[in-house]
């Protein structure tokens, strides 16, 4: 899109058209033939949806900047409705940082000006989208449109940053120092807030159509509302899910930035490793020291006998952490090309079943077993005449046995004979 068309444009219906590329909606046939025009600068005609969005945000940033349509100092009761949707235009920018493809903005993806590595680029790009987060944060918070809850997220956010720029310089950090279930406490509260914001906006958003329906006067108020209170609360609460959205992308963006790290460094490993440069000193390296390489690790043979066919065997490993580990061969390594990782079934499911079967039945067995061992075995006499066993003489005689065994030792062990704190040390002093 070039420059005349959006300066034809006012800048709610710039920032319409650039959410519309963001979002793959466009914008209508109608609008745009009155004031856009066909694309005569091959830059442009070679630009992605994307960034062309983020051509026009920020002539737009640029252009709000110098009009002084929203300052610095001031409060949220002092911005106009008409120019809170301006506040989001940070949020816009950020949110198309990280659509944009990993190759340089507005240039060609086969050009061989692109000699960036996709991680590198994707790297950028991320870094710019936070930055444009943060400044989006910022803003929102000097309005006082956030929460406690966000708020409090947000200032995690910056502490887990400043704890991971600090460590950067000395050791590699972990993205973040909260436990998994905090992290998780956090993502449960966030969703259920930018839930309710949903919510919200969904609600005013239906108001707005009908007021539009029925042909209701801006002065006219329905439902406790007028066309510029209800505008007004709908920006604001669009402004509250763009801020929570905000702070769920720096997370991910945070986690996505250390695994760009890694990335990097490895692509600089393997370019520094096919550097013929390097190779070429490797065997300089070598010849010096009369064809041992010093990089290279120690290597040994071990012989051994078999203990059947008394063969001898020769295993070459090699010292590696102050470790024997042997050298795998080419036929070890042929034979393991297509074996799983993972252990393989040693049965079918219909010998698991069978399995299974006989154990359940041989289980049965012996509780019947047990419980008829245990129908014939002495126990109380109270117990015999539950069960319903009182006739049986010789079980009934054993089991008064047992209770007279029971009386007796009660009789030796009356209750309270143990040992009393009173009994306690020595009886002469």
């Amino acid at each position: 899109m070039s420059s005349s068309k959006t300066d034809s444009m006012t800048p709610s219906e710039t920032l319409a058209v650039a959410v519309g590329l963001l979002d793959n909606n466009g914008v209508s046939s109608d609008n745009a033939s009155d004031k856009q025009e066909d694309s005569s600068n091959n830059h442009h005609h070679h630009q992605t949806p994307i960034e062309k969005s983020i051509d026009i945000l920020t002539k737009l940033q640029t252009q709000l900047s110098r009009s002084g349509t929203l300052s610095n100092n001031e409060v949220l009761d002092d911005v106009a409705t008409s120019s809170l949707e301006f506040i989001g235009v940070e949020y816009h920018l950020g949110r198309a940082f990280l659509m944009l493809p990993t190759y340089q903005l507005g240039s060609n993806n086969n050009s061989n000006n692109n000699s960036a590595s996709p991680s590198i680029l994707r790297k950028t790009n991320i870094t710019r989208a936070t930055d444009y987060f943060h400044a989006y944060l910022k803003k929102v918070d000097q309005l006082d449109l956030l929460n406690e809850a966000t708020i409090k997220e947000y200032h995690t956010l910056l502490d887990m940053e400043d704890i991971d720029d600090d460590d950067a310089k000395s050791r590699p950090a972990p993205t973040t120092r909260m436990n998994q279930s905090q992290i998780r406490e956090m993502k449960i509260q966030r969703f259920q807030r930018k839930r309710v914001a949903s919510q919200k906006q969904a609600q005013f958003q239906s108001l707005l159509q009908r007021r539009s329906r029925l042909g209701l006067a801006q002065e006219e108020e329905m439902e406790g509302h007028d066309f510029e209170s209800l505008s007004r609360t709908l920006y604001i609460e669009t402004l509250r899910l763009y801020a929570e959205e905000c702070v769920e992308e720096i997370q991910s963006c945070l986690g996505e930035l250390e695994m760009l790290d890694m990335a990097i460094q490895m692509e600089r490993g393997r370019m520094i490793r096919q550097d013929p440069r390097m190779h070429s000193d490797s065997r300089n390296g070598a010849a010096d020291s009369g064809g041992l390489s010093s990089k290279q690790p120690l290597q040994m043979t071990q012989i051994t006998q078999h203990p059947l066919t008394g063969e001898l065997q020769l295993q070459t490993q090699q010292v590696m952490n102050g470790q024997l580990k042997p050298i795998m061969q080419r036929q070890e390594i042929a034979n393991q090309v297509f074996r799983p990782g993972w252990n393989q079934p040693t049965m079918t499911l219909e010998e698991l079943g069978e399995r299974e079967r006989a154990d359940a039945i041989q289980r049965a067995e012996q509780q019947k077993v047990a419980e008829a061992e245990a129908k014939f075995r002495p126990r109380r006499y109270e117990q015999l005449v539950k069960d319903g066993m009182e006739d049986d003489e010789k079980l009934v005689e054993a089991s008064a046995k047992l209770d007279r065994d029971w009386d007796e030792w009660k009789e030796e062990n009356p209750r309270g004979s143990g040992n009393k704190m009173s009994e306690r040390g020595d009886r002469n002093f």
